[in-house]
């Protein structure tokens, strides 16, 4: 389903700032894969995302979404098939917006009709109906500007968006990190819904080694722009967080934050 190819990225290239991002990165994701990635600041984890979703462009290397090679699209020929969140929360929804015009632009993503004269009846109903499985009370408030929502509420609007239309691909980057314990869990168990319940191949980055461990099907662990670990099946089944701190120092030079062991 994605595949990566012997991808590399050197960011500053001839220059005193010269340093390899990523070095030969290989990773395969089987359809509706769930995915979570793990390691110290500065592994590559957010750039192996950006590389993928096309906000940088790799050195080499090729990038395989659902068989088509889609190394050489631009970003926003991408977005159509690839939904993504980020760790700020201001990010992916136009603040000044209503929550309802914000799914509207959403769920027209790929399509070829325009706007027109507005939403129709049916699609506010079924925005409504949506926004009610959150749990968050939202579907009562399609016409509330988004800047008015709190982190929390808006971290699960723009995965609603992402989604809203069934990505080939869904990246998301931390994105429960800027938020406080109670609505992180909350933010992760609603993932995990509709990961599972669309079955949308997925790749997670989270900063928390208990949450690579517990969601998803496979973890993967990057150290200095290389993927050095793939977890998955009974070995990941059976792996503690202090058994895996072990795998990482015997294949790496970091240490894991006391913030990831937590």
């Amino acid at each position: 389903m994605l595949k990566l190819q012997d991808i590399r990225l050197t960011f500053h290239r001839g220059t005193v700032n010269e340093r390899r991002a990523l070095d030969c990165v290989n990773l395969h994701l089987s359809p509706g894969d769930f995915a979570t990635v793990i390691g110290s600041n500065g592994a590559g984890k957010s750039t192996m995302l950006n590389v993928i979703a096309g906000s940088y462009e790799a050195d080499s290397g090729k990038i395989l979404l659902d068989g088509e090679d889609i190394t050489p699209r631009k970003e926003y020929k991408r977005a159509n098939k690839i939904g993504r969140l980020f760790q700020d929360p201001l990010k992916g929804t136009a603040p000044n917006m209503t929550i309802e015009e914000n799914l509207g632009l959403a769920y027209l993503r790929g399509k070829k009709r325009g706007m027109g004269s507005g939403l129709k009846k049916t699609d506010e109903a079924f925005f409504k109906e949506t926004l009610a499985c959150l749990g968050l009370g939202l579907e009562d408030r399609l016409k509330t500007q988004v800047k008015l929502l709190s982190g929390g509420q808006r971290q699960a609007l723009t995965l609603l968006m992402a989604t809203i239309v069934t990505p080939k691909l869904l990246l998301l980057d931390e994105h429960t990190a800027a938020l406080d314990p109670k609505t992180a869990l909350q933010i992760m168990r609603i993932t995990d819904g509709i990961v599972r319940e669309n079955q949308i191949t997925t790749l997670m980055i989270t900063h928390n080694i208990k949450d690579a461990l517990f969601y998803g099907n496979k973890t993967v662990v990057m150290s200095q722009g290389r993927v050095v670990l793939i977890l998955e099946g009974e070995e990941r089944a059976g792996m503690t967080v202090e058994r895996l701190m072990q795998l990482y120092s015997a294949n790496t030079q970091d240490a894991f934050s006391d913030k990831m062991i937590l």
